[in-house]
């Protein structure tokens, strides 16, 4: 921090900046010691991330280390450069050479790469997603990653983000090198999201030693709860059940801003009533992809009740399928609902596995059909690759069954836009018209994937949720039986005619 306030007198710094410069010191010393840091910072936009740890930390870190390399990542090139520019400025400031005797060189001094006189030292700009060539990385910054709301619900730019950091960005650290990633917290399956992911390996992963552990620090704009740190571990604290206050220093108490000196509480309260409190607010500004009480579906909406017998009500099965080898991480999920007469939708039962066996989906398939056959009894599936792949070998195992089987079969029309898919779900929970069984071992994992949608790592069951009520939509609810009236006399005189009985019988 002195040494962005000598470059920068007018920094107004606050105790979260200090807090970044503190680990962005500990990151560097780890790198020159080889230790392979992995630091991840969630913040909240026009915080001053980006000046510490983009601009001001590279040209900190080349005057005190000039043999070293740095890689610097953005959502896309132009932004990358604009850092390059700004690290190239703090380097050749005076401020900054009566401090350091690192120097540009002459000779290689390109914002999309340049070097350090007299040294090995250089810098290299990126977009995320395109090339870097012939260059390594003592250290690896990536700032951004996620450009917009839309590439962050877009599970094709997410992945395609993550494979280039497994293939390309990845593969350019030096031995020991260091990894810093910067970001507000968009998605759950984001490039923050996905590293969080990995880091929770089983204890009995043979990988489980070699699996990046990152440090995560989250500052949310506003604090929900009291924070602390731990000045041994410097790890930030809200739960203090197993701490001694004694041993913790208060960082700032519940409802307090992140940095009041720019963004004090009533400023912070106004954008937050501009997104009323939504997804967006949740994720951008405190670091958690879905509000607690859901977002797209919220807490209040799910029901629970007995289910009716089957056989009284129209019966859907529909299915979301996952066997390509894009969708690897996905499952596979089978969602059976029942519509009773009154059109409320109960979902009875939820089937969800990993696999990309076309014999164990199609057993899959049939054995629910017998669980819950009836000849009111629909199938459903998307009308698209994989259950064209699917059908020859369902019709031929569905002859072959003991129990002969031949459902009602609807395609269902696709439908790339997730959130357009799942609007006849989202309205009929706004309408309190669905009711998920009582003591089922599917709900939570369920309705946890249904709270976190669209920002969760998976989707699958409400895809397949989404398709049942699509199928439930489309057709009218089954006619109740007409209740028995009572008997005229003339109908109890026959009666007793017909078993032999007189009228004059006492």
């Amino acid at each position: 921090m002195p040494f962005v306030k000598r470059l920068n007198p007018r920094y107004l710094d606050g105790w979260v900046h200090r807090d970044i410069c503190e680990r962005l010191e500990r990151f560097s010393q780890d790198v020159v010691d080889g230790k392979s840091p992995r630091l991840m910072l969630l913040m909240p936009p026009r915080h001053g991330k980006s000046e510490l740890a983009s601009k001001n930390f590279p040209a900190w870190h080349l005057g005190r280390n000039p043999d070293h390399e740095f890689i610097s990542c953005s959502y896309n090139l132009d932004l990358a450069l604009d850092f390059s520019r700004k690290v190239q400025g703090i380097i050749d400031d005076e401020a900054y050479q009566s401090v350091f005797g690192t120097k540009l060189d002459p000779n290689n001094r390109s914002a999309s790469s340049w070097a350090l006189s007299g040294s090995r030292g250089a810098y290299l700009p990126a977009g995320i997603g395109g090339p870097i060539t012939g260059k390594g990385a003592h250290i690896l910054v990536i700032d951004d990653p996620v450009k917009n709301a839309e590439e962050a619900d877009s599970a094709d730019a997410r992945e395609k983000i993550w494979q280039w950091y497994l293939s390309t960005a990845y593969s350019r650290l030096a031995p020991g090198g260091g990894v810093l990633v910067i970001q507000t917290w968009w998605h759950d399956d984001d490039l923050a999201g996905r590293l969080q992911q990995m880091m929770k390996v089983d204890a009995d992963d043979p990988d489980r030693e070699h699996i990046d552990q990152f440090e995560v620090v989250k500052y949310p704009a506003i604090a929900e709860q009291d924070e602390y740190v731990d000045p041994l571990t410097h790890q930030i604290i809200v739960d203090t059940s197993a701490h001694d206050l004694a041993d913790l220093r208060l960082l700032r108490s519940k409802g307090e801003a992140l940095h009041p000196a720019r963004y004090d509480l009533n400023k912070l309260l106004r954008i937050k009533a501009q997104h009323k409190g939504g997804r967006w607010w949740s994720a951008l500004y405190q670091q958690n992809p879905v509000p607690d009480d859901g977002g797209y579906f919220l807490k209040e909406q799910f029901r629970r009740g007995p289910p009716p017998h089957y056989k009284r009500c129209n019966v859907f099965i529909a299915w979301d399928f996952a066997i390509s080898e894009k969708k690897t991480n996905d499952y596979t999920v089978g969602t059976v609902a029942l519509q009773d007469e009154n059109d409320l939708m109960h979902v009875v039962e939820v089937v969800r596995f990993k696999s990309g066996n076309a014999f164990f989906i199609v057993d899959a398939i049939l054995s629910l059909c017998e669980k819950w056959y009836s000849p009111a009894l629909r199938l459903g599936f998307e009308d698209g690759q994989i259950w064209r792949s699917l059908e020859a070998l369902f019709t031929k195992t569905m002859r072959e069954r003991e129990r002969k089987l031949y459902p009602s079969i609807t395609l269902l029309k696709p439908l790339t836009d997730k959130l357009t898919r799942g609007r006849a779900l989202q309205g009929r929970m706004q309408q309190g018209m669905v009711s998920f069984a009582e003591g089922a071992e599917w709900y939570e994992t369920v309705r946890n994937e249904m709270l976190r949608f669209p920002a969760g790592v998976h989707d699958d069951c409400v895809d397949s949720l989404a398709w049942v009520t699509q199928m439930v939509v489309e057709s009218a609810a089954p006619v109740p039986p007409k209740p028995q009236g009572m008997k005229s006399w003339k109908d109890r005189l026959q009666a007793g005619v017909t078993h032999g009985v007189s009228h004059m019988a006492a």
